[in-house]
């Protein structure tokens, strides 16, 4: 979960490190580090993000055209300086940075010490510095690969020694992708790392090290040291995509980029919807594999398909697929995830693909492993999304899925027409909402003025609900919980009081809903609902575009991403970057 950046070239190094790290700064920031070579070794760590170092960095402080750089998200060690990286063996002549865990670093470590080596850190990282000690003899690519037999765990390497102008790195179940320049080679753990400065880039997979210097690269076996050929390929978002546009907020720019995003979803690889519909057709067993918000999408989709489709399908959360997974040549493994680098979630299809099991993907970005290990790979097209928590990327996975279930009943022979002209609509229904958004604000910052909420749905409108809960939780840091409507008076309802708001989910012909709704207002809770068509029984309003019930679930989404948004703002929370997160979780 944490950022790597690093350039092998012929520029100056130090303001294409700093970009390049503002820009994985999602992945983590509790701490960051620089390094640069000049003849010898210059860094800078510090506590906090990559704006407070900012100043600090500069061809003056970090002088060379070789580099590299990272923000940390804690795993081991406490957040200080001293765990930050990049991290040094004894002698400060080599240096490492890495994202993933070293699950027998502790025993490494005490082999370490046993042999004289003084550890400075908290982390699992830095005995990889000492290994690289003990096994280099002036070749750094020589002890990355000598060193790497004895780790165990996830790690995407960069290393550094003080006499040689390159860096090695190296990957396993971490992603690290290069960027190809004319002027330089960048190593990062995703192409947002270096768009700034070049489109091409080549991935590395699992059991790779590439080796880059005098502007160039290699790419080799990490066991045999075999140099392998990769071809390059071009990303196809733009440097201005990523940037605010005048938002004050990543998030808020991203919610209102859901008119756009829709619009694409429901056009997209329409050929690979099909494909995959006749999968879903075929298979006895199929399951989405997803967490997170992701696995808020999948849960949504299960209704979808059942209501739908006819079609069984199951969502399970990726970390828990081995205790619950059937699997067998019958069946088929979906896997939705935004990055494609979802730790538990590449493991869960890794682990299906073992046993036999078809294999597909709803992803969002071009070239992760997802979709370099996937039969099928439907891009989503929601461009590079910034703010931790997910919102456009979300419902994009929503419409895909929605598509995927449509084309699985017409496989079936089912007639889905008027489902296919709601789909239609929902660009201009994500519009009028977001067009509507001072309402919403208004009602968020007056409406919602307890620490407590509890937020209900009904049928596909329950995942609806524990996204909405989610999105609350992620940015205000207020406690709220998501539900169905139906479960809240067995046991939870106990905790309605003057202290305690309701949000529930109304859809326009869902009228079961509405007795939950009487049932805590008997107890003095307030209500507010979030209702297409309106609805007279709550406290507070908030109308949404009236649509059929089963696309419910994203003008709903859409409204309660924009009350997680504002009420986190007039908190003056960091929206963007909220406290102990990452997006992209690599890590076990």
């Amino acid at each position: 979960m944490c950022g790597i950046i690093g350039y092998v070239g012929k520029n100056p190094v130090a303001p294409m490190l700093a970009k390049g790290l503002a820009r994985l700064e999602y992945r983590g920031y509790d701490s960051c580090g620089f390094l640069t070579i000049n003849n010898e070794f210059h860094h800078l760590k510090t506590v906090g993000k990559v704006s407070q170092i900012a100043g600090s960095v500069s061809e003056a402080s970090l002088p060379g055209t070789i580099g590299m750089a990272h923000t940390r998200w804690a795993t081991h060690g406490g957040v200080t300086e001293t765990n930050a990286h990049p991290h040094f063996d004894c002698k400060n002549n080599i240096a490492v940075v890495h994202n993933g865990i070293i699950s027998n670093y502790l025993e490494l470590k005490k082999g370490l010490q046993a042999r004289g080596h003084v550890f400075r850190s908290e982390t699992d990282t830095e005995v990889f510095a000492h290994l690289l000690e003990e096994n280099y003899d002036g070749n750094l690519e020589n002890a990355v690969m000598a060193s790497l037999r004895h780790i165990k765990g996830t790690y995407a390497f960069l290393a550094a020694a003080k006499n040689e102008n390159k860096l090695v790195c190296a990957r396993k179940e971490s992603p690290v992708v290069l960027g190809i320049s004319d002027h330089g080679v960048f190593i990062g753990s995703d192409v947002s790392s270096f768009l700034d400065f070049t489109n091409r880039a080549v991935y590395l997979d699992d059991g790779e090290m590439c080796v880059a210097e005098n502007g160039t690269y290699r790419i080799l076996d990490a066991k045999t040291g075999a140099e392998k050929i990769k071809s390059e390929f071009a990303v196809d978002w733009k440097p201005e995509s990523i940037g605010k546009s005048g938002y004050p907020h990543f998030m808020l720019k991203e919610i209102c980029e859901q008119p756009t995003t829709l619009k694409i979803a429901k056009g997209i690889y329409a050929e690979e919807v099909r494909m995959l519909a006749r999968m879903v057709s075929e298979h006895d067993t199929v399951y989405l594999i997803a967490t997170g918000t992701s696995m808020h999408a999948a849960m949504i989709a299960e209704y979808w398909f059942a209501e739908i489709a006819h079609k069984r399908v199951q969502a399970i959360d990726s970390s828990e697929f081995y205790q619950k997974g059937i699997i067998n040549g019958s069946t088929l493994a979906i896997a939705i995830t935004q990055s494609g680098e979802t730790y538990d979630t590449l493991s869960a299809i890794r682990f299906a693909k073992e046993r036999g099991a078809r294999h597909a993907s709803i992803v969002n970005v071009t070239g992760s492993t997802a979709t370099r290990e996937s039969e099928i790979a439907i891009l989503q097209g929601s461009g590079f999304e910034s703010a931790v928590c997910a919102t456009k990327t979300f419902t994009s996975q929503l419409m895909i899925l929605l598509r995927l279930a449509l084309e699985t009943a017409k496989a079936k022979g089912r007639d889905v027409s008027l489902l296919e002209n709601e789909i239609e609509k929902l660009p201009a229904v994500a519009k009028e909402i977001i067009d509507n958004r001072e309402n919403i604000r208004k009602i968020a910052e007056s409406g919602f003025d307890v620490s407590n909420y509890i937020y209900i749905g009904r049928g596909l409108n329950v995942p609806t609900a524990l996204e909405g809960a989610l999105k609350m939780k992620e940015i205000s840091y207020l406690h709220a919980e998501g539900m169905s409507a139906g479960f809240l008076k067995h046991g939870t309802i106990s905790l309605i009081d003057k202290n305690t708001h309701t949000v529930a989910f109304i859809p326009r012909d869902d009228r079961k809903i509405l007795s939950n709704i009487e049932e805590i207002r008997a107890r003095g809770g307030k209500i507010i609902a979030i209702a297409a068509g309106g609805t007279t029984h709550a406290d507070v309003v908030i109308d949404v575009p009236a649509v059929d019930d089963l696309v419910s679930p994203i003008p709903f989404t859409i409204a309660s991403q924009l009350i997680a948004y504002y009420i986190a703002a007039k908190l003056g929370n960091d929206v963007d970057r909220p406290r102990s997160l990452a997006k992209s979780v690599t890590v076990e």
